[in-house]
């Protein structure tokens, strides 16, 4: 649904999000933990690698086609 107000469909696509997949989160973090590397050597890559994979479904996760939103 299309509304006049400022920003609806954005907060339209906010509330229609599927639910983070944890079951691929928690693969992600399991890689990591096996990796011959010492714990969170990687910093915040690691947290992010996780949410991705929460949110695409994927483990590990890959970004296939990158858009960016600039806002002003």
């Amino acid at each position: 649904m299309t509304s006049a107000l400022p920003f609806d469909d954005f907060r339209n696509l906010l509330d229609n999000l599927p639910a983070a997949d944890l079951k691929a989160e928690a693969r992600v973090r399991t890689l990591f933990a096996k990796a011959d590397k010492p714990r969170n050597s990687l910093g915040r890559v690691e947290d992010i690698a996780a949410w991705l994979a929460a949110w695409s479904g994927r483990a590990p996760p890959a970004v296939t086609r990158p858009l960016m939103a600039v806002f002003a």
